[in-house]
């Protein structure tokens, strides 16, 4: 039995989150609050001039009661990791999720 690293679905290519989760059925626009994160939440490394934000990774909670969203941006580099599927793309995932609970890193 294969184990997961994280507790995310995926959502599949044709759908949308109003598919999966009925209190985003009906959102037609999204506002943006707060200041984006630091560092790649994936290898938590900083951005700078050489390690720039190439993709998001959008966590949906799925017993909030109101549409809410975070989204926590990752590196090249991670974004190429999951990109490739696999254990790569739960090993990204799996950083984003405890980045987003708060876990400090394991190095």
């Amino acid at each position: 039995m294969k184990t997961k690293l994280h507790d995310m679905t995926p959502i599949e290519e044709g759908q949308t989150v109003g598919d999966i989760l009925p209190v985003f059925a009906n959102v037609a626009r999204e506002v943006t609050l707060g200041t984006p994160n630091p560092e790649c939440a994936g290898c938590r490394k900083p951005f700078n001039h050489a390690r720039k934000r190439r993709r998001a990774v959008r966590m949906y909670p799925i017993d909030a009661p109101f549409p809410i969203a975070f989204s926590f941006d990752i590196c090249g580099r991670c974004a190429a990791l999951h990109q490739n599927g696999g254990a790569d793309r739960d090993s990204v995932l799996a950083a984003v999720q405890a980045y987003g609970e708060g876990d400090e890193a394991r190095q």
